[in-house]
């Protein structure tokens, strides 16, 4: 993993393409970790370790490979909290090992001479000006260029669908190695092991590059520019930019602050403070009436009334078990321990799927109908959501008076 970030990174590129003041904005804070940014390092260079030695079918355990688990284990002594080890962690790691490995053998077929490659360096600088990064997998093999990024966070499912940080990944990537190789076609994969998900966006090679060039490139000189914009949403928490709770944009987008900031507005782009704590005091009440208006706007919705900009959908729902007495009594026939498929109670679907390993839980559990997923709870989410209505708004055409009685 590379010390140094780059001013524009792929990773931030959500934030700085919609909002391109963020960048000046991020450059007034000291940078900053977590224990949840330390954890998923070290998942990456586990996992690096893990698919060099499942590719060369390498012997023992190597020194570095001991170095990695101490590290581990020492992690997870002082961080007790996440609850975690180096044999839970290479657990979690083993599908996604043997997912890169089964694409890797997919493309091998059509191109012996394919080559695998992890923690590769890449430059995306002709649109982005200093621009770099590293992609956690490159496969190459015949026209095809693929980019699997892996994310250890158990937070939130990501999408590789238009996902910029991947696709400027695999940009690089094609740039690197566009000597060697016609490429055709790109496949981007996005893959989060503690959630279950995987993600991926395929594109012919001349459309990531012309999105390169027509959306990234105007973007970044936007970022880069004396006087950039400042556009607060959603990607001012989603994509954790350091001023999200002090950004004067963001605040006055709030009507009730407006004409408190516009009093006290300053050369400074930050809140004070004094504004800091009005602000605050002011967000409790506003929290709790958002959380009334968005129930409102539910039920109006629910019943066929447009509510703009809005539509309903499932909530994200959990895969549960039928029965736990039958999944028990169905494992330990299997020859699994009691002792490890349960903790206080039965694991839970993830965290039987890393025990058993994808296959194997499905064939005991999934093929004879033990698990299933139920329907989500009616919520609200924006229009650009990719799931589907559930619930179409009523037109005016849909009535029609003329009926010919």
């Amino acid at each position: 993993m590379p010390k140094k970030h780059a001013r524009l990174s792929a990773s931030g590129a959500e934030l700085w393409l919609n909002c391109p003041g963020s960048v000046h904005m991020a450059e007034l804070y000291p940078e900053t970790t977590s224990p949840a940014a330390e954890e998923g390092t070290l998942a990456h260079a586990l996992a690096e370790i893990m698919i060099k030695v499942a590719r060369d079918n390498l012997g023992p355990v190597s020194g570095t490979e001991l170095m990695i688990r101490d590290r581990v284990n020492a992690f997870y002594s002082v961080h007790k909290d996440l609850s975690g080890s180096f044999d839970d962690m290479q657990r979690i790691l083993e599908p996604y090992v043997d997912f890169v490995l089964e694409e890797f053998e997919a493309i091998r077929k059509k191109d012996p001479a394919a080559e695998l490659m992890t923690e590769q360096h890449v430059d995306f600088s002709d649109i982005v000006p200093g621009g770099f990064g590293t992609s956690d997998v490159v496969i190459i093999g015949n026209d095809t260029c693929e980019v699997i990024d892996l994310k250890y966070g158990k937070g939130v499912p990501i999408s590789a669908v238009a996902n910029p940080q991947i696709r400027l990944y695999t940009y690089g990537t094609m740039a690197a190695f566009d000597l060697s190789y016609d490429f055709n076609r790109v496949k981007m994969v996005i893959y989060q092991p503690r959630l279950d998900s995987v993600t991926s966006e395929e594109l012919t090679a001349d459309d990531l590059r012309s999105w390169g060039k027509a959306v990234i490139a105007p973007a970044a000189r936007r970022a880069l520019g004396d006087a950039p914009k400042y556009n607060p949403g959603p990607w001012c928490k989603s994509h954790f930019c350091p001023a999200a709770g002090s950004c004067k944009a963001r605040a006055a987008k709030m009507h009730e602050f407006e004409e408190m900031i516009e009093r006290r507005r300053k050369d400074s782009a930050v809140l004070s403070g004094e504004d800091m704590g009005k602000a605050l005091s002011a967000a409790r009440g506003y929290t709790a009436w958002a959380k009334d208006l968005e129930n409102e706007a539910l039920e109006l919705a629910q019943s066929g009334e447009t509510v703009t900009g809005w539509k309903v959908v499932e909530s994200v729902a959990k895969r549960k078990y039928k029965s736990e007495e039958i999944v028990a009594a169905t494992l330990v026939k299997a020859g699994y321990d009691p002792a490890l498929i349960y903790e206080k109670k039965l694991l839970g679907v993830t965290k039987m799927t890393q025990l058993m390993g994808k296959k194997e839980f499905h064939e005991v559990l999934e093929e004879p109908g033990l698990v299933f997923k139920p329907e989500g709870a009616p919520t609200l989410a924006p229009e650009s959501d990719k799931r589907p209505a559930i619930v179409s708004a009523v037109k005016a055409e849909d009535f029609d008076d003329d009926d010919g009685i």
